[in-house]
């Protein structure tokens, strides 16, 4: 049972900010999950925002790598100089820098053949999309020359 044993009478004036009970303050709370709310969701919104960016360009990254195998493929059983180029675009990605090593004039059966692609990707969302602008993302693949 709790102890009701009788101390000082509390003294309890109403004033416009809050009650005053004896020495301290009490006041009254509403609207406090509001503010608190208002000042946080901000910060949750450039944080999913980031996340969403950070997803995108890991997907383009996949599709870079996928375009490098696409473009290694494509100069390994075609001589022609555009052939790889014309397989890394056809992957969707637009701005893709294509180097292919070596050149047709030095390729000969059985030695391997690299593909370099460079892609910076765009950002897709406002204030958050500037900042994966910067990025430069890389791949590359190297096959087995297969021409005659």
């Amino acid at each position: 049972m709790p102890d009701r044993t009788p101390g000082p009478p509390r003294r309890t004036v109403k004033q416009k900010r809050g009650t005053v009970t004896n020495r301290s303050i009490v006041y009254d709370e509403r609207g406090q999950s509001t503010l608190e709310l208002a000042l946080c969701l901000p910060v949750i919104v450039v944080i999913l925002v980031a996340l969403l960016e950070t997803g995108l360009v890991a997907g383009d990254q996949v599709r870079l790598w996928h375009a490098a195998r696409e473009a290694a493929r494509a100069a390994a059983v075609d001589r022609a100089p555009e052939a790889a180029l014309n397989a890394a675009r056809r992957t969707g990605l637009e701005g893709v820098e294509v180097s292919v090593d070596p050149q047709p004039s030095y390729r000969s059966m059985g030695e391997p053949l690299t593909v370099e692609l460079a892609y910076r990707p765009r950002g897709r969302s406002p204030v958050v999309g500037d900042l994966f602008e910067r990025l430069e993302l890389h791949a590359s693949a190297t096959m087995r020359i297969e021409l005659p």
